[in-house]
């Protein structure tokens, strides 16, 4: 049965058992239980929702579900849901009750929704609309199997509070930008380092008080009051003397202090700390032995970079403010967003996008959405911890005393795990880990307040006490001193808004100012300082991290003697995330640490692999499970698309393991493995290294000319016609030529034949002279040392390919999309010359171009290539040398061969489609025939391969892994 059938019948059946009766006081909580659950699909009820939680406005809220922000008030069966009824003296309907409760939350806890029930009758009030009490939605019990898609927002994500805080999040990060950049003005010296990092930790600190004030830490509008107080000219020193209160205790501050100030809290955590010498949130990680010079990590210290070490002591400077910049920060910073709703994670990334654009590049910087990241926790660590709290949750088989025990001993696992990201940028992993597990703990608290008293509570202290997972569990390093601002005041909010929903568990405040304790986050070249000074390894639980996705061949000079020290010559071919993972190993030797990095999918393809992986193999690590390439979205401005892969390993050999496959974008598929290689397939740890020759018995495949002839020799159809226009005797010297991406869009172009040209034959064709002295000249100018220079003394010819010979053979394009299930590939008949980016198989006939177009052979290049950006890099030594080939019988030879020209003549049917369009996954349905005729050849070459993989392709490329080892085995 379809998902909308079994919702429809299992709301039909509630609508049998509810009809009718229905008592506030007794059934509500089995009423609302059965909808969520049984109707709705609700997982976790029991700790999502919160039954006859105490308001502040004297009174019980009958239903919280706080993922949704929504509050329910329920009433008997039969009650008028506009009747009002008195309640503290005042006649209040239903809907006017829970308003009334609602306005008396704190601001972090009030909802956008709030549902009136009698259980005959549903009414859904957005608190958003301008007239929440006469604008809802309206329908009765009998309607619910139609009806029930009303009631998604309370488990969809489109509609709960995860959605919105992104929302919110968002814009208050443009707005904080756009905050950022008119303050960049105002300094004197704006491209400074030191105007940049003032300002840095200036918006830092505004954001903090933004979400203060909307928070509740600070009075209600305190900061938007204060600010008012004063003239675009006194701005800039009202926010200094703000920063100095925020910065002193009570007992330390002016006893005849403006009482516009004195409303204010002492913040604590360094946050406000006026000088450079104090200014920074860890300072002084470089590299060898000077990595921990200065101060320690959580010594409250603001983010200070070794760069700006010559002004230490000096005070942080703020700019003056025009009326434009007053207006901004009053209005639409401050006004216009609700920042007690921001997500954290979400913010940090929007917010250090304000980055200049290249700063972020040359950083290798990519921020990262939380469903982005709970792929890289959830198979690391939280589905684990979830499944064990379940556990114990469901366990019908312990007494209530075992249960309490085993939840108290759950806790206090999660206080003792550790996490350090060693590239953590805003800190979007270790703010939504903390979050998780908060809620995680949140969940624990819940569970041990059930139907203790009052009393017990007292007994076991303040509610503050009740909160074991502390900020000092996470550990993070970061090259950019802004980026740590950013972290640790997103670690921050993320505290705050945690102490909240945990205050609204246990019914009693918990104490957020001064903040008490503070993650460990330093400033630091993360490849060159020792990891064990910041948190030594027999301390540490799971690495979890996104370093910079830089190119082997984007390296800065520093970045490349990073890898260097690290891998010696045997680096050269790899990307910068590589020394991530030597660092780890390293790290993690001798212990249990769980690790799981995003990467450049690059270093599971092509000549990554054997550098990077075959050590660390050697050395004991293991993949425990992986997600194969697949697109890095995220929530910033300009937001970098980047292919990449996520690794989970350890020296621990764990099952199950799992491979994560995401064959289009939003969609993933789970598959659990035996084994993982270093290629992410479920194969055996086989490498596959360059081969000259072919491990079968096949024809050679070479690469095609490469011009070198800057632009004088090839021709553009245009060119070639002008050519012809102005010497129609060249036509004799003018051959197709084709790279890759002609060859596949059916492109024409040309270039100058010229090896068999004569002396006298020359000076029939004045014209093509030219443009051998125009190639010449070009290659002269060269260096000296390089090819092109020695070439000059040949100028009418491309750079030699001594393999090519006139005549047939098979074109295979170098670089091809990803999106692609087949290369497109031909025979060529026309005498076209191939350029370097099209390698060529001169002696091939129908059977190898059926083989080298099945789904056998791209399941290869798909694993053992390079790659190109996201495209495919085809290599004649990677990939046609490396592949093993069946070896048919003559029956299944004609079988392949059959389905090969088969494919071929359905090409012809779609003349004049070029390659490009036939083999784009999109027009598949365009050419049916083309698709029907490629699924015979593929199953005809697994024929021949002797195996049944009805098409699985993990299966094939773990088959083909076998044979290619036994291929290689002596």
């Amino acid at each position: 049965m379809s998902e909308v059938g079994s919702r429809r019948r299992a709301a039909e059946h509630f609508v049998q058992q509810w009809a009718g009766h229905g008592y506030e006081k007794g059934e509500t909580h089995s009423f609302w239980l059965s909808l969520l659950q049984d109707v709705l699909g609700m997982r976790e009820v029991s700790t999502r929702c919160r039954f006859e939680q105490r308001t502040r406005a004297g009174g019980f809220i009958d239903v919280v579900i706080p993922s949704a922000r929504t509050i329910v008030e329920q009433k008997s069966s039969g009650v008028n849901l506009d009747r009002g009824e008195l309640r503290q003296g005042k006649m209040v309907t239903p809907f006017e009750q829970a308003k009334r409760y609602a306005d008396a939350l704190p601001n972090r806890q009030r909802p956008d929704f709030i549902i009136v029930c009698n259980f005959d009758c549903f009414r859904l009030h957005d608190l958003n609309k301008d007239d929440p009490a006469g604008d809802y939605i309206e329908f009765s019990l009998a309607e619910l199997p139609e009806q029930s898609y009303l009631l998604d927002f309370l488990i969809d994500p489109a509609y709960s509070r995860t959605e919105k805080e992104r929302q919110v999040s968002i814009r208050a990060g443009q707005l904080i930008g756009k905050l950022h950049r008119g303050l960049l003005e105002q300094y004197q010296d704006p491209d400074s380092a030191w105007s940049q990092h003032c300002l840095n930790v200036l918006c830092v600190r505004l954001v903090f008080c933004l979400f203060a004030e909307d928070a509740g830490l600070f009075g209600k509008d305190a900061l938007l009051r204060y600010l008012r107080g004063f003239t675009a000219s006194q701005t800039r020193g009202a926010l200094q003397r703000l920063f100095q209160v925020l910065d002193t205790p009570l007992e330390q501050r002016d006893p005849y202090l403006e009482e516009e100030l004195a409303v204010f809290p002492y913040v604590n955590g360094g946050l406000f700390r006026d000088s450079a010498a104090s200014a920074g949130v860890a300072t002084g990680f470089d590299d060898g032995e000077d990595a921990l010079a200065g101060a320690s990590a959580g010594d409250g210290a603001t983010v200070f970079p070794s760069s700006l070490a010559g002004e230490t002591g000096r005070a942080l400077e703020i700019p003056n403010f025009t009326e434009e910049l007053c207006d901004l920060l009053l209005n639409e910073v401050s006004q216009g967003t609700d920042w007690s709703q921001i997500s954290p994670t979400v913010f940090g990334g929007v917010f250090e996008s304000t980055l200049n654009p290249e700063t972020r590049r040359s950083g290798g910087m990519h921020y990262t959405s939380p469903e982005n990241i709970h792929r890289v926790i959830d198979p690391l660590f939280l589905d684990r911890l979830k499944n064990e709290l379940e556990g114990i949750l469901s366990d019908p088989g312990i007494s209530d005393r075992s249960r309490r025990a085993k939840l108290r001993a759950f806790q206090n696992r999660l206080a003792s795990l550790t996490w350090l990201d060693s590239a953590c940028g805003s800190g979007n992993f270790l703010t939504e880990t903390y979050i998780e597990v908060r809620r995680l703990e949140n969940q624990v608290i819940a569970e041990l307040e059930r139907g203790q008293q009052a009393w017990e509570f007292e007994q076991e202290g303040a509610a503050t006490n009740q909160i074991k997972v502390n900020l000092g569990q996470f550990y993070g390093i970061e090259i950019n001193d802004f980026a740590v601002a950013v972290a640790r005041t997103a670690l921050w909010i993320a505290e705050l808004q945690a102490n909240g929903e945990t205050a609204a568990i246990l019914q009693r405040e918990v104490a957020d100012l001064p903040l008490q304790d503070e993650s460990n986050i330093v400033l630091a070249n993360a490849i060159r300082m020792d990891w064990e000074q910041l948190l030594p390894a027999e301390k540490c639980s799971f690495l979890i991290s996104n370093p910079p996705f830089i190119g082997y061949s984007n390296h800065s000079p520093e970045q490349k003697q990073d890898r260097a020290d690290l891998f010696g010559k045997r680096g050269g071919v790899l990307d910068y995330v590589a020394c991530w993972y030597q660092k780890a190993a390293d790290y993690m030797r001798g212990t249990q640490i769980r690790a799981a990095f995003v990467s450049t999918n690059s270093i599971c393809q092509g000549q990554q692999v054997t550098p990077l992986w075959r050590p660390l193999f050697e050395d004991g690590i293991r993949i425990n499970f992986a997600h194969r390439s697949f697109v890095w979205g995220n929530e910033a401005e300009n937001q970098a698309h980047v292919h990449v892969v996520i690794i989970g390993f350890s020296y621990q050999d764990e099952q199950p393991k799992y491979l994560f496959e995401h064959p289009k974008e939003g969609e993933s598929r789970r598959y659990q493995v035996e084994h993982i290689n270093g290629y992410l397939t479920a194969a055996p740890d086989v490498f596959v290294d360059k081969q000259m020759k072919p491990l079968s018995d096949v024809p050679y495949m070479a690469k095609g000319f490469q011009p070198t002839d800057g632009q004088n020799l090839l021709l553009s159809a245009q060119q070639r016609d002008e050519l012809l226009a102005k010497e129609p005797a060249a036509e004799k010297w003018i051959r197709p030529f084709s790279m890759g991406a002609e060859f596949i869009k059916g492109i024409d172009r040309y270039c100058l034949w010229l090896p068999q040209i004569t002396g006298a034959e020359l000076k029939k064709v004045p014209e093509v002279r030219k443009h051998i002295e125009a190639c010449r000249a070009w290659r002269e100018q060269q260096t000296p040392t390089g090819d092109a220079y020695k070439l000059a003394d040949r100028p009418h010819l491309l750079r030699p390919c001594g393999k090519f010979r006139d005549g047939t053979y098979l074109g295979f394009p170098k670089v091809s999309s990803e999106r692609r299930r087949y290369i497109p590939i031909g025979f060529v008949t026309d005498g076209m010359i191939p350029g370097d980016k099209l390698y060529f198989v001169p002696t091939a006939d129908i059977y190898h171009f059926g083989v080298l177009t099945s789904q056998f052979h791209n399941a290869w290049m798909r694993v053992v290539a390079g790659r190109l950006k996201s495209d495919y890099s085809y290599g004649n030594t990677t990939v046609y040398n490396t592949f093993i080939w069946p070896g048919p019988t003559p029956q299944q030879k004609r079988a392949i061969e059959e389905a090969a020209a088969l494919v071929l003549e359905k090409r012809k049917v779609y003349a004049p489609a070029t390659l490009a369009e036939l083999y784009d996954p999109d027009n598949d349905f365009l050419y049916p025939e083309l698709v029907r005729a490629h699924a015979q050849l593929d199953r005809a070459v697994e024929a021949a391969y002797g195996v049944d993989f009805a098409g699985d392709e993990t299966k094939i490329i773990a088959h083909l892994f076998t044979l290619y080892q036994a291929g290689t085995t002596p």
